[in-house]
């Protein structure tokens, strides 16, 4: 039976049984066919069948052909907005409200730039309406998931856990015999221990009855974002090599963004570069030597914002009075990075990936962190997994929790947690969040 601990506990076969209608929703809105279900009876099916009313008298609802293209246009965009929320959704510190707008903006915008090298004319009426029924649909699902209530995990041979995880919205339970946990979401085990034969069979009904069951290790590092660093990284971090192929598909859409970006990019650099100059003396780029992929030297470009011929250390601290204050504003916008996308042309960065370091300052942490060089395994990158959490960081303790985030890119590298950190960059360049 389970018992009780320090941290929070709930014990869900203790609380009122539910009503038949939460007994339903607690079944259909968690369900992924549910949700790919009512996006398209909601967006497709039922604005077609008022498709013919709105046809004649609306340019615009006017289908292009018997079977019209953009129908079956707007279900691809609705499936592909569904794809990117279900694998978005499971990633740590994933607002699922903050996604649900930008997700559908831009795979409705994907689909109509393809449809328009294909079709010479658009009929806009399933767009629409699938787009608004999209919106409203998975924002109404992420608010009933929320209200349901917070998991129950039940945790096998685990008898505390740390403040990290209490912070989490989780439900904890210590559960000490061998039948399945009522009510349980998932179990959790240590896959350090030896579990007698007795726990292995639990261990396989829960899974017949289709209880997830997670390593402790791996799921906390889904819940925090972060792989925890030991005294024998070597047997963790064999497991951080990053998929081949995705790295090689990954530098060609970094070249081809940056091409894409780049007038605009250059346009944004020239007015900053003369403000700069006018701001204070000085040359408006500065160069810094900085550790890059594979451990290789490369010179890096930023658009200045301290004042020249100021000695100081070789990282930014906070309130730095180096800093100009035009070079506030640039920082806080991360304007000042920009000059950057000459170096993912050249192949030396990536738009995604661990911030590069300072060649001084990365041959310290190697020094002291005796694992470091395992960051360089990616290329690094203009943002990061990291600096959407952590911002600028110099102190050792600080840079030892940013390798932990770092080594969570590198470990779950994927197109998936690149598309959450470059929604999460834009979240902190509205709020200025780590700027220095």
């Amino acid at each position: 039976m389970s018992a009780r601990s320090d941290f929070s506990y709930f014990q869900k076969q203790v609380a009122a049984p539910p009503t038949r209608i939460r007994r339903l929703a607690e079944i259909l809105v968690p369900s992924n066919r549910f949700a790919i279900a009512g996006a398209l009876v909601f967006g497709i099916v039922i604005p077609e069948l008022f498709h013919p009313l709105l046809a004649h008298g609306h340019s615009w609802a006017q289908a292009l052909h018997p079977f019209d293209p953009m129908l079956y246009a707007s279900a691809t965009a609705l499936l592909l907005a569904h794809l990117v929320l279900r694998k978005t959704s499971k990633l740590p510190f994933v607002d699922a409200k903050v996604m649900v707008l930008p997700v559908c903006v831009i795979s409705f915008a994907i689909v109509m730039i393809m449809s328009g090298f294909v079709f010479r004319r658009l009929s806009y009426y399933h767009f629409t309406t699938a787009y608004m029924t999209g919106v409203m649909w998975y924002s109404t699902l992420v608010v009933l998931r929320g209200r349901l209530g917070r998991p129950l995990v039940a945790l096998v041979g685990i008898e505390q856990i740390d403040n990290d995880l209490l912070a989490m919205r989780v439900d904890w339970t210590l559960w000490h015999g061998t039948r399945l946990p009522r009510g349980a979401d998932a179990i959790v085990y240590d896959s350090n221990r030896d579990y007698p034969p007795a726990w292995e069979r639990f261990f396989a009904r829960a899974v017949l009855r289709n209880i997830p069951v997670y390593d402790f290790d791996h799921f906390r590092e889904m819940l925090i974002g972060r792989v925890r660093l030991r005294s024998k990284p070597e047997l963790v971090f064999g497991q951080l090599l990053p998929s081949q192929p995705y790295l090689r598909i990954k530098r060609v859409l970094d070249f081809l963004a940056a091409l894409v970006l780049l007038v605009p990019s250059l346009a944004i650099i020239g007015v900053a570069a003369i403000l700069i100059r006018l701001d204070s003396p000085g040359p408006a780029i500065f160069r810094q030597k900085r550790i890059g992929y594979q451990g290789r030297i490369f010179t890096c470009y930023k658009l200045r914002t301290m004042r020249t011929g100021v000695a100081g250390p070789h990282y930014t601290s906070e309130a730095d009075p180096r800093i100009t204050r035009l070079g506030q504003r640039l920082r806080k916008l991360r304007v000042d990075e920009l000059p950057q996308i000459f170096n993912v042309l050249k192949g030396e960065m990536s738009w995604i990936g661990p911030r590069p370091e300072a060649l001084s300052l990365s041959r310290s942490y190697e020094q002291s962190i005796p694992y470091y060089r395992y960051r360089h395994s990616v290329r690094p990158g203009i943002s990061g997994w990291a600096a959407v959490h952590q911002g600028n960081v110099a102190l050792t303790d600080a840079a030892t929790r940013k390798l932990e985030y770092d080594f969570y890119y590198i470990k779950y590298f994927t197109i998936w947690l690149d598309i959450v950190i470059v929604f999460m960059t834009c979240r902190t360049i509205v709020t200025g969040f780590g700027s220095r």
